[in-house]
């Protein structure tokens, strides 16, 4: 009897084109949307160097302090703020303002000023460095020198410190270290990947509600034919939700497949673990259909109908459409959150991408499977009521 029914539940989802649309081309077409739309989100928000010049002249050179100061901040690396542009007069400042390839210009004559053309942040940044400078800087000055005598000490040329002393001092030092508590790059793209792929197993409710649709004798032709066999129904159902249980979880890595080898999205390093998360998170999906299908009297299109917007709000509050609702959930009705089969599932794939550890992980999938269990529960319950005076 399994090598009757399984293959031909195969061939028939196959087949079926509302399980083709809703379960292969919408999401292979939802992927290539969010990556068109998200692939630059976490660029636009990167912070880049500012570009700066400065203008040379024997006031900045001997500014030994000063010169320290945007050294320690500028030059190559990620945690550097400026690119700084020395430059030769302010004729050649003024012409690369306005040209745009500069955001302001720095003149040495006294306490260096910043010149600028715009008010955007770039130059709000700079100008907050400038006066942070110049504040420690006399602040430095009048604890050395002392508030009533700092101007005779400098006038009367005291050595009691240096430039390069100052320098030192107005240097900035950093003693900590950023250390990142994942190896994956963080990313606000891919929680929207997350959220489609729960949003895929969900819809295979599609292939547990045509399981049971075609055990119920009141249905189709097939419910009755089946119905009649001597056969269990329940060994009937088992095998049928098996094939449609196999083809979901080849749709699931199809569409992981073309994410991560085509699209270049990176689902961490747990590559099994990811295919288990699909594996559950798809009889979850079929346990949903397999449940509505039998608790219900409606026509198929009626069912059809629950069951994609159950599972486009259950998405909904997963991050499907917008990226963070999913946070607001759990703060606001934890209960919520931790009952939505959706969530779940994307929390899963969030826990193997983030976290080095695997409790919370287990947790989702735990939860997943019970969810999956009742639900099949109450599909057995309602299967095994059910009575036909006559077909």
């Amino acid at each position: 009897m399994f090598l009757n029914i399984y293959p031909k539940r195969i061939l028939g989802s196959l087949r079926n084109l509302e399980i083709t649309v809703w379960t292969w081309i919408f999401p292979f077409f939802l992927s290539t949307l969010f990556y068109f739309a998200f692939t630059n989100l976490g660029a636009s928000y990167q912070f880049r160097q500012i570009p700066l010049g400065v203008v040379d002249s024997d006031a900045f050179r001997q500014n030994a302090a000063f010169v320290a100061a945007l050294e320690a901040v500028s030059g190559e690396g990620e945690t550097q703020m400026f690119e700084l542009m020395l430059l030769a007069g302010p004729q050649e400042a003024d012409d690369l303002l306005e040209l745009g390839d500069i955001d302001g210009y720095i003149i040495v004559d006294g306490l260096p000023k910043l010149i600028v053309t715009g008010s955007g942040l770039n130059q709000t940044i700079a100008k907050g460095f400038l006066d942070r400078y110049i504040q420690t800087e006399s602040l430095v000055t009048e604890l050395l020198f002392g508030a009533s005598e700092s101007s005779a000490a400098a006038s009367s040329g005291d050595d009691r410190i240096t430039s390069g002393d100052l320098a030192a001092l107005l240097t900035p030092v950093s003693y900590t270290q950023e250390a990142s508590l994942t190896s994956s790059r963080h990313s606000d793209s891919v929680s929207y990947f997350f959220a489609l792929l729960a949003m895929v197993c969900l819809y295979g409710g599609f292939q547990g509600m045509i399981s049971v649709a075609e055990l119920q004798a009141n249905l189709s032709p097939v419910g009755a034919r089946k119905t009649m066999s001597p056969a269990g129904r329940f060994r009937m159902v088992t095998y049928d939700l098996l094939g449609a249980l196999t083809i979901q979880f080849i749709c699931l890595t199809t569409v992981i497949a073309y994410i991560n080898l085509v699209l270049g999205v990176s689902f961490g390093s747990q590559l099994w673990l990811v295919l288990l998360t699909c594996l559950a998170g798809s009889l979850l999906g079929l346990s949903f259909g397999a449940m509505v299908s039998v608790t219900s009297k409606l026509k198929e299109q009626a069912k059809t109908a629950i069951l994609i917007a159950v599972s486009m709000v259950l998405c909904f509050l997963s991050g499907l459409m917008v990226g963070g609702i999913n946070y607001t959930v759990a703060q606001s009705a934890p209960v919520v959150a931790w009952l939505n089969p959706a969530a779940r599932i994307a929390d899963a794939f969030y826990c193997l991408y983030y976290y080095e550890t695997y409790e919370r992980y287990f947790l989702n999938i735990g939860i997943i499977l019970g969810m999956a269990v009742v639900m099949l529960g109450v599909t057995a319950v309602f299967l095994r009521r059910q009575r036909y005076e006559s077909i």
